[in-house]
């Protein structure tokens, strides 16, 4: 069986950041992180990870700096830093996905200010405006190679006649499920 594609090597930071903190058990230990947990046997017992499985996924995320290493050689203390604490957006974007379409509306955990206020569903913005699924748009950026350039180059011919088409797909689709109110 060929080995795991290595997704720091594509020209995507979507794919890049996948690669950092892609699987299951580093997400669940960065919301653990954010939550207080800050020693290796707390993580074990909030989680029920294997102890192989969290030593490296903490390794990963200390050689990645979302976590610094602390305390004593026999009793580290992690903790989230800077690069850690910049991934609070996406968790609390990801956690209010799965509150609305697979909580059944019922959260199991709640998401507030310091004063007891729930947090707002997280929107894309550019320009004081609200931007859509309809409205966003993708481009290859200034760190963009010559393949990246050329995939959007080859999008843009095959899909211009599509995206119309696309737009009123994904309008029905959100029909079908309709978004709640907050």
């Amino acid at each position: 069986m060929p080995g795991k594609t290595d997704l720091s090597k594509l020209n995507c930071s979507l794919a890049r950041t996948l690669e950092v903190v892609g699987d299951w058990w580093t997400l669940l230990i960065i919301r653990d992180a954010f939550l207080g947990v800050r020693r290796f046997g707390d993580f074990q017992r909030s989680l029920g990870i294997a102890k192989n499985i969290l030593a490296m996924r903490l390794e990963r995320l200390t050689v990645n700096d979302i976590l610094k290493r602390g305390g004593s050689e026999k009793r580290p203390v992690y903790q989230l830093t800077e690069r850690g604490h910049a991934l609070l957006p996406a968790m609390v974007a990801l956690m209010q996905w799965g509150d609305t379409w697979l909580s059944a509306e019922r959260p199991p955990v709640l998401v507030t200010d310091e004063q007891g206020r729930p947090v707002l569903p997280l929107h894309l913005r550019s320009g004081g405006d609200e931007v859509s699924v309809e409205t966003v748009r993708f481009h290859p950026g200034p760190g963009a190679t010559a393949r990246t350039r050329a995939f959007f180059s080859e999008l843009s011919l095959s899909s211009d006649a599509s995206i119309a088409s696309d737009s009123a797909e994904v309008k029905g689709a959100s029909r079908r499920r309709p978004r709640p109110q907050r």
